[in-house]
């Protein structure tokens, strides 16, 4: 009796622990920190197609090759229940070691999977994914041990779901739904935190405005549809062009903007010229033919251009880029007091 009421209240805890965790890591950890006061296990996994992400929390000990059986037959049972077939090689696989089996106990290190508990993350009518618990001892689980996976597996899925809505939500409000590049939103945050840090600093800041020349053209000839994949082309060039610490938005229509933190006027020009340069040699599939699109740029710096506030910086970028089309488009200008031609940083 007395180990059935600790059960209930290692269950009771890991249900707490789980239902109060906001990422799938922390959902992971709290029933693997919980889950060896109620299971004798080898590993313990948890899939979700959400990001086809797979965690391993399993005896430190525990040989690669049943860890590869786990996975394997974690992806098969839910191909079943899911009724999809997942593709193993697509797969992220997290794992995490630790000693689970007491400082005597140890795995063989030819150790096969001979028992698990394999369940469906269910709510609302949708498979999220799958949780197993797998042993290298045949028939370690008994009816009690699914009961409690089953409530947990319950409790995972509905905080999985949560966190689901809550990614959607967020992903809304940060990038652009067309392109996947941030949307102005999140770029108006970025910038300020950019900013401030380098009016404090010092340190270098540019801002790159850009624009898809006669972008109105491609519309009326193509349709809006094949207008939207080559906004989405030039979007994916633009983000493979940068460095990892840039930021690269949608701002509007066919403009788009780079926050290039630290980087000083030249190097921001060579940024924005190797991008302008591999647009113009870039073939563009629209319908059943290919054209050729250019772009215009528009490049603003602190300190170079002495400004005193975030809104300057943007101000003398969209005048650069004005200079730019102006200029006969097809061009990086750089921001200068008169702003009336194309200059090259010396």
């Amino acid at each position: 009796m007395r180990l059935i009421f600790k059960n209930l209240n290692v269950l009771r805890s890991t249900i707490n622990a789980i239902s109060t965790s906001v990422e799938i890591k922390e959902i992971v950890e709290s029933a693997g920190n919980n889950l060896p006061h109620l299971f004798d296990f080898s590993s313990f996994g948890i899939f979700w197609k959400e990001d086809l992400l797979l965690f391993l929390y399993q005896e430190e000990s525990c040989p690669s090759s049943f860890s590869q059986e786990a996975v394997k037959n974690m992806i098969n049972v839910f191909s079943v229940l899911g009724e999809e077939a997942v593709d193993a090689k697509r797969v992220t696989l997290h794992i995490e070691k630790r000693k689970l089996k007491g400082k005597q106990g140890t795995m063989d290190r030819k150790a096969t999977l001979k028992s698990h508990l394999t369940l469906p993350l269910a709510v609302e009518g949708e498979i999220l994914g799958c949780l197993s618990v797998n042993s290298d001892q045949p028939n370690a689980f008994d009816a009690q041990d699914l009961q409690f996976l089953s409530v947990i597996g319950y409790q995972m899925a509905a905080s999985l779901k949560h966190f689901q809505r809550f990614s959607s939500i967020k992903n809304m409000a940060t990038y652009d739904t067309l392109t996947g590049l941030y949307n102005r939103r999140y770029f108006e945050e970025r910038f300020e935190v950019e900013a401030q840090k380098s009016f404090h600093s010092g340190l270098p800041l540019s801002l790159v405005m850009v624009d898809i020349d006669h972008f109105k053209k491609v519309n009326d000839t193509f349709g809006h549809t094949e207008g939207d994949q080559i906004l989405c082309k030039i979007s994916s060039l633009l983000k493979n062009s940068v460095r990892r610490k840039d930021t690269v938005a949608r701002y509007g229509g066919e403009e788009f903007i780079l926050i290039l933190p630290e980087a000083a006027l030249q190097q921001s020009f060579v940024i924005a010229e190797r991008i302008r340069q591999l647009v113009e040699n870039t073939l563009f599939e629209v319908g059943r033919v290919q054209v050729n699109l250019t772009l215009s740029m528009g490049i603003s710096n602190f300190p170079s251009h002495r400004v005193k506030s975030k809104e300057e910086l943007i101000k003398m970028a969209d005048q650069a880029l004005y200079d730019a089309k102006r200029g006969g488009r097809n061009k990086v200008c750089i921001f200068t007091e008169k702003s009336s031609q194309w200059t090259v940083p010396t």
